[in-house]
């Protein structure tokens, strides 16, 4: 899980219906943001974002406001647990007869029992790494600070071009 804190200078493009929306941090643009279950931020105000793979906005796990305290969560364990459910309807063991039958529903059962923990304790990870950031003083709007590798080659460029 990564955590990061993004300021949503501009927000556009944004559909109520399916909760997506486009914004600007920084002056870089992030196209096709899907909030569904989230709600939609307001401009200006700086989040923590928690994310399941680093800066993968498809894999969003959470979000705070950092001017409130409440965290909010992208999908429940249940609604996870609720979508994965027809995918072990499809594994019954109808044709393998009732001596095969029981001990594989058994071993779903718990398998199903363990997907839902599992998500439930990564959603209980995300909300308390969302509730320990504190707001850091934000950049200014369209002002970014530059790279190490751009800090480098700036202060080796003397150097190299005499």
């Amino acid at each position: 899980m990564h955590i990061k804190q993004v300021r949503f200078d501009r927000i556009f493009d944004v559909q109520e219906r399916t909760g997506d929306f486009s914004f600007e941090d920084g002056g870089w643009p992030v196209y096709g943001v899907n909030a569904n279950g989230l709600t939609i931020p307001r401009e200006g105000a700086i989040y923590a974002v928690a994310f399941a793979e680093a800066g993968n906005w498809e894999k969003v796990i959470g979000w705070r406001d950092l001017a409130e305290s409440n965290v909010e969560i992208k999908r429940s364990a249940w609604s996870l647990a609720i979508q994965a459910l027809p995918w072990y309807y499809m594994i019954i063991p109808v044709p393998f007869g009732i001596t095969l039958a029981v001990p594989v529903a058994g071993l779903m059962v718990l398998a199903f029992g363990a997907f839902i923990y599992r998500a439930a304790w990564r959603n209980r990870q995300a909300a308390h790494a969302l509730r320990d950031v504190h707001p850091a003083v934000p950049p200014e709007p369209g002002k970014r600070k530059p790279s190490r590798l751009a800090q480098s080659i700036w202060a080796l460029a003397p150097l190299l071009w005499k």
